[in-house]
């Protein structure tokens, strides 16, 4: 059902697309042609005189500014949500090499054992993004105290993250991570 609607999906928003980019051609006036001409050979019957009033503004070439904006703003709309339905979706496990796949959560949960193994961390939280080929993006956002060294700190998290799931056999795409200056009295676990 999920193909049907996507398919159903980018068919309106081409249709969109298309018909407001005929519509802002015709009002510009650029190629000669007037819309009753295009009514007539598709049959469509004017049924609001609102809609008929409009229809012979962009026939005419006498829009308003609005009108002409909003004719653009249409089709610039429907180009927009056609590229967003065709782009694909973030997948939501990571893949692993030899084609199986993982959670994000037992990839954070990994991540998160790393981190507590690691000197200095008072805490921590971890974002775990599936990446459309294999491996993980992961971000971690970790507590230490002031006035440590805090390249160092870094440096030896990012090599515990990595070292930790290349043991698990899980891909690893980028490890971002922030540190926090915080008093160990307030973080959620006891000074090391």
């Amino acid at each position: 059902m999920w193909v049907f609607n996507r398919i159903v999906m980018v068919l309106v928003f081409a249709a969109l697309f298309v018909g407001g980019l005929f519509a802002a051609i015709y009002g510009l006036n650029i190629l000669g042609y007037q819309i009753a001409d295009l009514q007539q050979a598709l049959g469509l019957p004017a049924a609001y005189e609102g809609f008929q009033s409009f229809i012979t503004g962009v026939e005419n070439g006498s829009l308003t500014p609005a009108g002409i904006a909003i004719l653009i703003g249409v089709a610039l709309l429907g180009l927009i949500l056609l590229i967003l339905e065709l782009k694909p979706r973030r997948p939501r496990r990571v893949r692993m090499e030899k084609g199986t796949y993982v959670t994000r959560g037992a990839v954070g949960d990994e991540v998160a054992k790393a981190t507590e193994g690691t000197r200095n961390i008072l805490g921590s939280s971890v974002k775990v993004k599936a990446k459309r080929g294999p491996g993980a993006v992961v971000d971690v956002n970790a507590d230490v105290r002031r006035g440590e060294d805090q390249k160092v700190i870094k440096g030896d998290l990012q090599t515990a993250v990595q070292e930790r799931l290349a043991a698990s056999g899980i891909p690893v795409g980028k490890v971002k991570v922030r540190l926090n200056e915080s008093d160990p009295r307030q973080t959620k676990t006891r000074v090391q």
